[in-house]
């Protein structure tokens, strides 16, 4: 379990995240994957207008004649509804959810802010803080369409959470280059293993692994 000390230090590394800073040293800690997202297409009935919605949020109600009539039903007040984007992100992020204490580490903290999913994993007995940033935009290829959904996990500093003052120590070791023993290729696999559980909003396929 989280400790009290690594809980309250977990929260200011985890925002500054001193071993990010130089390139060439985080070269040692970083990995990278990036998937293809396919949404499937989802039409539910519409129970009280006798219509069907469609996946891109298009109410579809059947004319007298001829092919039925499209009407959108979205809210007129800005931010009322979250882009397909951001509906994406907050699937991934209750998926993740949903696994900690199982394929995620006790203490795991996972965060959503727009089409950005943030997730921080204590690593080890010591509490080394590690985190997976996964961000879904638009694929703009028109030949495969869908979604791409990019993972970047990165070490945030050479000292663990269990040492007191380590988010101080950690800035003034910015510099210092260390291996993260495989923990951030292990958590990259362990988000995949848990995007990939998804089989009714999407199909995910992993097409770039660093």
């Amino acid at each position: 379990r989280m400790g009290a000390m690594a809980a309250k230090q977990a929260a200011v590394q985890g925002y500054l995240r001193p071993a990010t800073w130089v390139p060439y040293c985080k070269n040692f800690h970083d990995d990278s994957m990036t998937w293809h997202f396919e949404i499937k297409a989802v039409k539910k009935k519409d129970v009280a207008g006798g219509g069907i919605v469609s996946k891109s949020g298009v109410q579809i109600r059947p004319g007298r004649v001829g092919p039925g009539r499209r009407t959108s039903f979205r809210k007129g007040k800005k931010g009322s509804k979250l882009t397909q984007k951001e509906k994406i992100a907050e699937g991934i992020k209750q998926l993740l959810l949903d696994q900690v204490g199982k394929d995620l580490p006790e203490g795991t903290v996972v965060e959503r802010v727009s089409n950005v999913v943030s997730v921080q994993i204590l690593t080890g007995s010591a509490s080394w803080l590690n985190v997976v940033d996964i961000t879904v935009q638009k694929n703009q290829s028109m030949k495969q369409g869908g979604y791409l959904v990019k993972a970047k996990a990165s070490s945030t500093g050479i000292l663990p959470l269990y040492v007191p003052l380590a988010p101080v120590m950690n800035v003034a070791l910015f510099w210092a280059p260390f291996p993260d023993g495989g923990s951030n290729h292990e958590n990259i696999l362990n988000v995949e293993k848990v995007m990939m559980l998804e089989r009714e909003q999407w199909i995910a396929k992993r097409i770039h692994l660093e």
